[in-house]
């Protein structure tokens, strides 16, 4: 079991260790990882500049090519960002075979000051993480005789990988989101090679707050091609405005149309979302009873009309109660089914002992367990 915890979330201590530049062997997957960092350094909803956004992102997939081509570590790329210097990277490109690269950069290198700042400056932002101490022990060899993680022999173990980061200042988000790439690659690049062109025992990859802390800007593009190589990506998001923010509207169609299941937990308010939901849902006939009076003994009568009304309207939806979710899946009609907490279901007696083994206050004070209605 592999545990990358760069910001301490678990505790965790650097016990492993794992080069990105792993991922920039050539010049597309040196664009690749920079693509990463550069949308995962991003704010959600911010908008990219025209001409500084591009010319950054290929500027630092230059640079980690560099780096890797010179066994320098990921580090170095933010101090060459930072000070403009970096010697003998062009010459290193052109000794390499990557003379358009080498040309690009000292291009870069001749442009008037201003633009030259503008397109360094939004390079470094990209990778402005570095600049942190904690994550240097992750992601840099200490000689230590610590494990250096392996994308590729991992994806034909059986092992099992914790990614974990979160939201603010000082996040990990742009490791783990180019650590999650650099395992499905590698998951992707095994399948290619196996029989039918699947993984033999399928690859599961839940993303967790895929939308703020593993922000991977191709992911609604290989949604349904993952899944037919036999790797199965879990998706799961706080709202559907919230994925717009990363991919976009048609980015998060996208997402949601390649997913063979959808499911949707409650809680949102997003009218235009869950009308979406209601028309998926479709719609069920009921009966309507009239009463009208003519006076006298005789002058009541009664009549019955059918008609078309939302299984789930939105405001059914938008109250659904608390151990409930609706499962929209691949060939089948859309189904209300009840949650179970982790702590109630098979394995709830291991996780209890865990968590008595790693907290141990919860022997005193155990988690609630949600009620089930």
């Amino acid at each position: 079991m592999w545990i990358f915890d760069p910001q301490g979330i678990a505790d965790g201590h650097p016990t492993w260790w794992w080069n990105p530049l792993d991922m920039a062997g050539d010049l597309a997957g040196a664009r690749t990882l920079a693509g990463l960092f550069a949308a995962a350094s991003r704010p959600p909803g911010a908008q990219r500049d025209a001409y500084f956004d591009p010319e950054g992102e290929e500027l630092l997939a230059i640079l980690l090519l560099a780096a890797r081509l010179t066994t320098q570590p990921l580090t170095a790329v933010y101090r060459w960002l930072a000070t403009g210097r970096n010697e003998g990277t062009v010459e290193a490109l052109i000794e390499q075979g990557h003379e358009l690269a080498a040309e690009a950069l000292a291009d870069v290198m001749k442009q008037p000051e201003k633009q030259r700042a503008g397109v360094f400056g939004t390079a470094r932002k990209n990778v402005s993480f570095l600049a942190d101490p904690n994550l240097g022990m992750w992601i840099t060899d200490g000689h230590d005789n610590r494990p250096r993680f392996d994308a590729d022999a991992f994806a034909a173990s059986t092992d099992t990988l914790y990614s974990l980061s979160k939201e603010g200042p000082g996040s990990a988000g742009p490791l783990t989101a180019a650590l999650t790439a650099a395992v499905v690659l590698a998951a992707e690049r095994l399948a290619a090679s196996s029989p039918r062109g699947r993984l033999a025992i399928p690859m599961v990859c839940p993303l967790d707050e895929v939308a703020n802390v593993c922000r991977w800007r191709e992911l609604p593009d290989l949604y349904s091609h993952y899944g037919s190589r036999g790797i199965i990506l879990l998706s799961f998001l706080q709202s559907w405005s919230q994925g717009v923010d990363v991919w976009g509207e048609q980015g998060m169609r996208k997402l949601w149309g390649a997913a063979n299941i959808r499911l949707y937990g409650g809680g949102s308010n997003e009218e235009g979302f869950l009308r979406d939901i209601s028309a998926v849902c479709g719609e069920m006939d009921t009966r309507q009873l009239t009463t009208s009076y003519n006076g006298g003994r005789m002058g009541q009568s009664r009549s019955y009309a059918t008609r078309r009304e939302p299984i789930f309207d939105v405001a059914t939806l938008a109250a659904l109660p608390r151990g409930r979710a609706l499962l929209m899946a691949s060939g089948i009609d859309p189904v209300l089914i009840r949650t179970e907490s982790v702590l109630d279901g098979r394995f709830g007696p291991s996780v209890r002992e865990s968590l008595a083994a790693r907290i141990p206050s919860h022997t005193q004070s155990p988690m609630p367990v949600p009620e089930r209605t």
